[in-house]
């Protein structure tokens, strides 16, 4: 009775978008500082929340009654999509870094900017163009099947890398190893709520909430 139903497409699209914009912006800015100080770790960081944040903006341009008459997959599933390859990168984060990979990391690192923000680019264009394979007009309520798989592997790798950042923030007493480990966790909740929450209820517009709050952590953080 409390997951209460609010559908609003206009509210949703530009509330959305504003917080990807402003957080994919914080996150290309965090890339940066980390190019110049050729931080392996904080660059896989800032890959991983950019990805977040960039799905997370495809999901609001997909809001079905503003730029598209329907809704399809590339609404539904942009944000688990964008969660789970966020939590590649921040999983790798938060592996030991020996000198000659963090070293690899940074050398390939631009290459590795291009190809996510190309493939952004790529799933807007097929999303909102209506192309196979994000043209359903019917997406499921849930996910369900294979987005629980990517959901179950992204939540682990969340967890994996909350725990290491927990353990590096004792032995350093780093604020942003402890912001780290509270955004992980902040978004292994929200990639629970994407699996599980009812489109357009309480519990639908929590996990925008959650991905808000761990963005901001990072940011307030750096």
């Amino acid at each position: 009775g409390a997951d209460v139903q609010w559908e609003h497409h206009p509210a949703h699209f530009w509330l959305v978008l504003a917080a990807a914009v402003t957080s994919g912006a914080l996150a290309f800015s965090t890339s940066g500082i980390a190019l110049r100080r050729a931080d392996a770790r904080l660059y896989l960081v800032s890959l991983g929340f950019l990805a977040a944040a960039g799905f997370l903006a495809l999901h609001a341009l997909a809001t079905p009654g503003v730029l598209l008459d329907a809704p399809n997959q590339g609404f539904t599933i942009a944000t688990p999509v964008g969660l789970f390859i966020a939590a590649l990168f921040v999983g790798a984060s938060a592996t030991p870094l020996p000198r000659e990979r963090a070293a690899a990391v940074m050398r390939h690192a631009r290459l590795w900017r291009r190809l996510l923000l190309g493939t952004m680019a790529v799933w807007a264009f097929v999303s909102l163009a209506s192309l196979p394979p994000l043209d359903d007009p019917t997406p499921v309520e849930r996910a369900s099947g294979g987005l629980i798989a990517v959901g179950a592997i992204a939540v682990g790798l969340y967890a994996f890398a909350a725990g290491r950042y927990l353990r590096l923030q004792r032995l350093t007493e780093s604020p942003i190893q402890l912001a780290l480990a509270s955004a992980c966790i902040l978004l292994a909740e929200a990639m629970m709520a994407v699996a599980f929450a009812r489109n357009w209820h309480a519990s639908w517009w929590e996990w925008h909430l959650l991905m808000l709050a761990a963005f901001g952590a990072i940011a307030y953080a750096a």
